[in-house]
């Protein structure tokens, strides 16, 4: 195998950030959803769906959920079924009638199997955040609360709210005392033979 550097193109790729890093509402939002398959890590989300503008792309995953010893799904109810049903309220309207699913995972495959072939060919408009003020993220996500998405054919009705946080998380610069430390368990590679 040969390794030609001067080729940068097959090594070096601009960085592609959806709507260029800037929380918001988005236009002209092309969505998919993808499934994971056996062969894929069994950590990936069970679904993602995936927004993607002519910068980038953001996804959120949605899994399974594994009810606790009550019997219980917290995560399901207290998030996860929002986030499913602005979903396919977005892309069915408002007066969208659910079946009665008997699990959320029931439901998290019905909602997706529902959703997945409309998407084709449709162009939306999303509503992203740096996470809520309480729970800030250094990546743009969906939207936390309330409807997040629409469909470009419809007059705009979403917008972020004094929760959402337009201001992404970024953590303190580690101080130079604390890098050199961090660096010094760090087994360098032997460079003897430039010296010589």
């Amino acid at each position: 195998m040969t390794v030609n550097l001067n080729k940068s193109d097959d090594f070096i790729n601009d960085m592609k950030i959806f709507n260029d890093g800037n929380a918001g509402v988005v236009e002209n939002v092309h969505l998919r959803i993808e499934k994971k398959s056996a062969s894929d890590d069994v950590k990936k989300p069970d679904y993602k769906l995936i927004a993607s503008d002519d910068k980038g792309e953001i996804n959120e995953g949605f899994y399974y959920q594994v009810p606790d010893e009550k019997g219980e799904t917290k995560g399901f109810n207290k998030y996860q079924a929002q986030h499913l049903i602005m979903l396919a309220r977005g892309i069915f309207g408002k007066d969208i009638i659910f079946p009665v699913y008997n699990t959320p995972k029931e439901a998290l495959d019905g909602i997706m199997i529902m959703v997945a072939p409309v998407l084709n060919n449709k162009v939306f408009r999303v509503a992203v955040t740096y996470g809520t003020n309480r729970r800030r993220s250094a990546f743009l996500e969906f939207k936390s609360f309330g409807d997040f998405i629409q469909l470009m054919s419809e007059p705009n009705t979403l917008s972020l709210g004094r929760g959402d946080s337009t201001v992404r998380d970024t953590p303190a610069p580690a101080a130079a005392s604390q890098l050199v430390s961090d660096m010094s368990g760090l087994n360098p590679p032997n460079l003897d033979w430039m010296n010589t």
